[in-house]
């Protein structure tokens, strides 16, 4: 057995142009210039029947769009086109509502509130389970319950009950260093001392890599000689793909060397442990070109797998009497570092705010896998409650603003203290706003942040550009210095 994996990650726009042009209708996801482009074959501004035949593609949806009737598309009517696409899509919105449990903390106008909030996000699939039991479903853009979605970075949340399963079936313990595996980082200054709760709690100190930039197994574990610690070993929270991807290698190398657990690689033992036994299927699993599955951002699943998976982490592991893993390590996963409260073991923690919590008796305890285009699985263990949302959408889209419509509050303000401990009558505390940081210090705001619950980092220093990542998180602010001070916030 090799313990090779994958390298890259994907442009979905360009993966649904390949696919879907060959149908009836262009694919409304990929970019309109680029498709008129491709059809526009002599490259006259107009597209006619005869160009799609020689491409090869269907040209029954031409008549529809030629909205003149001359025979030739104009890029105008092609724009125009998929904007009738999209509102009737939009007007064939799907809402599946069923029955809804005694005292349940949902109800169909909550659902929604909320899937509706999610349509307007472009959204496309909501789905909201109470005490194991669908209660609503919505589909919007085209979507139906078959339809599966790209899990994006949610991918990553399979790693801890991976993780869990793993310590549950007694091949490691969260607190074992890395190089007990790796045995290359063996004798190596720093990497020796790295444990795994430090690897998946993404504090490493290590270069995370580019975020949708997914490394090999092989290549993830490769410490050069030139490259150099961002951080000691659990200082410092970093965000990307590359520590998945050595922990794929870690359960890679310990089922290999067991006797008793004969499973090519991490997702083969996953299926086998888990989404067998919850009878979870996914529609599709990126894998590299050495057949490893990618662990930080390679599922596709529809609105209804997803949920079993939810709801398992609702029960802890317990399925049909049976726990499946191990525990007390799933909830050690649900608990922040000290360097970020925010952020468990794969898991991003819903009530590491506690300006959050006001108001908000549900969402003490919550947790959610997340990736782009906010793919989402909440678990809110004290409303008993999962809730799926797929769609394709960008910093708009709120959390909160979402899971408030669903459980239908409206989080009053905090009662402001006076300077003997007790709460002023009336009087509601400050709202926490960005431009707080204005003015700071560099150390000041980052100590704001972090009480907040915030991570942050500088992005500009006197006019000189400073380079950072370019994924974007809702969870840290960016400062801007201008003679040692901050004067400008932004997030992401």
């Amino acid at each position: 057995m090799t313990f090779s994996s994958n390298i890259v990650g994907s442009v979905v726009a360009l993966f649904w142009f390949v696919s879907a042009i060959a149908q009836e209708e262009p694919p409304s996801s990929a970019p309109l210039g680029l498709l008129f482009e491709r059809l526009d074959q002599n490259e006259d501004g107009l597209v006619i029947k005869s160009e799609l035949e020689a491409q090869g593609r269907k040209t029954e949806w031409l008549t529809s769009a030629d909205t003149d009737s001359d025979g030739a598309l104009t890029r105008g009517e092609l724009a125009s086109f998929f904007k009738r696409r999209k509102q009737n899509a939009a007007a064939a919105a799907k809402a599946l509502v069923y029955d809804f449990p005694e005292g349940a903390p949902v109800t169909e106008a909550s659902c929604r509130a909320a899937s509706e909030y999610s349509a307007e996000q472009n959204g496309f699939s909501t789905l909201v389970m109470i005490e194991g039991q669908i209660v609503f479903e919505q589909y919007d853009q085209g979507w139906d319950p078959a339809k599966s979605n790209r899990l994006a970075s949610g991918t990553k949340s399979f790693s801890g009950v991976i993780l869990a399963v793993a310590v549950k079936d007694g091949l490691l313990t969260l607190d074992d260093r890395v190089s007990e595996t790796i045995k290359e980082w063996q004798g190596r200054e720093g990497l020796e001392s790295i444990t795994i709760r430090q690897l998946l709690s993404l504090t490493s100190g290590m270069n995370p890599g580019e975020v949708g930039v997914v490394p090999s197994y092989e290549t993830a574990v490769v410490f050069g000689k030139d490259e150099k610690f961002e951080a000691e070993p659990g200082a410092k929270f970093a965000y990307g793909p590359r520590p998945f991807q050595i922990f794929g290698e870690i359960v890679t190398r310990k089922l290999f060397a067991s006797d008793e657990l004969e499973f090519p690689d991490p997702l083969a033992y996953l299926e086998n442990r888990v989404l067998d036994p919850i009878e979870m299927t996914y529609a599709h699993w990126r894998r590299d070109e050495n057949g490893m599955p990618k662990l930080p951002s390679g599922a596709f699943f529809t609105a209804r797998e997803w949920a079993k998976f939810g709801e398992l982490l609702r029960n802890e592991g317990l399925h049909v009497g049976e726990v499946l893993f191990d525990q007390e390590t799933f909830r050690q996963c649900l608990e922040g570092s000290e360097t970020f409260r925010g952020y468990g073991l794969t898991f991003w923690l819903l009530d590491a705010q506690p300006s959050r919590l006001k108001g908000r008796p549900w969402l003490k305890g919550g947790y959610m896998a997340a990736g782009a285009g906010k793919q989402r699985l909440y678990v809110l263990p004290a409303a008993g409650a999962v809730v799926v949302r797929q769609g394709e959408s960008k910093k708009d889209f709120d959390d909160i603003k979402m899971l408030d419509r669903l459980l239908d509050t409206s989080a009053p303000s905090e009662p402001k203290e006076t300077k003997e401990g007790h709460p002023k009558a009336n009087e509601p505390v400050k709202e926490e706003k960005d431009s707080d940081f204005i003015g700071m210090s560099v150390e000041g705001g980052d100590a704001l942040a972090k009480k907040r619950g915030l991570t942050s980092r500088i992005i500009e220093i006197d006019g000189e550009t400073r380079l950072v990542t370019t994924d974007y998180r809702e969870d840290r602010v960016n400062f801007t210095i201008s003679d040692s001070k901050i004067s400008k916030v932004t997030r992401g």
